[in-house]
């Protein structure tokens, strides 16, 4: 009881601690800003490559995780409610929680993630900004909690469409890793509970399918919208897909974060997978993805 009691006046604490965080970065500037792109999709799915990927641009700013100290007020809440009030108090508060934090589900900046551990991603990123957080001339806002964001959607009945709808700048992005390893993935942390059909007694076919529902959501959405949504698939990384991904997110191209990024990201499979899932991956894919017959064959190139 007391113990309920003293987690309650922590998060009251927390909660107007962060109301005055949000009074702080109404000064921040953000005329600039052109995009606002929201990673969908599950985690373990390149999503923190895809972030890692996208601060290295000098023009985009990216904030890792911090829903917990976002969600809650209703003044940075757009998506629950949308307003251009709100839209803007959230990409102020958003680009002010991008210039510090740690690790984990607190999250802030990208620079504290896992993926920041490779030296030669530090070295990329203090060659050329330094010590810098915020950059100088931001054109797009990225932020990474895909999974923790669509679930509040659907709390709300709001979709990405609606979102859209309300204001062009809102951009949704989808990496797609092997779904086969991604699920493998999911499973393995116990990530995969973050989807709302999922739970402990969850198994592994259960949970792929959840991911290749998403991806088919994904596309039926782009499909209405078609400047509005973006996806790469993993075994499609070269330069031609940054040219692209540029394009999408109201980014220059930049030659010198093209090296950089081709020179670090080198991604590979991460699991082999026994012929009873392979089956099922192939039949399903076979069976949902009729609509989209390109997409059909990226994914059965997985395996």
């Amino acid at each position: 009881m007391i113990s309920k009691i003293l987690r309650k006046i922590k998060h009251k604490i927390e909660y107007f601690k962060e109301e005055k965080e949000i009074l702080k970065s109404k000064s921040i500037d953000i005329s600039t800003l052109e995009t606002i792109c929201l990673l969908s999709g599950p985690y373990r799915n390149l999503t923190t490559l895809t972030a890692s990927m996208a601060v290295l641009h000098p023009n985009c700013q990216v904030l890792n995780h911090a829903q917990r100290r976002i969600l809650p007020h209703n003044k940075v809440d757009f998506f629950k409610k949308y307003s251009t009030e709100k839209f803007n108090n959230f990409v102020k508060y958003a680009i002010h929680l991008s210039l510090s934090g740690s690790r984990g589900r607190l999250g802030g900046n990208i620079l504290f993630s896992h993926a920041f551990d490779k030296e030669i991603l530090k070295e990329k990123y203090r060659k050329r900004f330094g010590e810098e957080v915020l950059k100088k001339n931001i054109k797009c806002l990225l932020w990474k909690e895909g999974l923790h964001l669509k679930n509040h959607l659907m709390k709300n009945n709001i979709t990405e469409i609606d979102l859209i709808r309300q204001n062009s700048k809102i951009k949704f992005i989808l990496p797609i890793r092997n779904p086969l390893d991604c699920a493998k993935s999911n499973q393995n942390t116990g990530m995969a509970n973050i989807f709302i059909n999922i739970n402990d007694k969850s198994n592994f076919q259960e949970i792929l399918k959840e991911i290749l529902d998403a991806i088919l959501e994904f596309l039926e959405n782009k499909k209405q919208f078609p400047s509005n949504f973006f996806h790469y698939y993993q075994h499609s990384f070269n330069e031609d897909l940054l040219i692209r991904f540029c394009d999408f997110m109201t980014l220059p191209f930049d030659e010198k974060w093209k090296d950089d990024v081709l020179e670090i990201f080198n991604i590979k499979p991460s699991y082999s997978h026994n012929e009873e899932d392979i089956v099922f991956y192939k039949n399903y894919v076979n069976e949902k993805f009729t609509a989209f017959p390109d997409e059909m064959e990226n994914l059965i190139k997985f395996v």
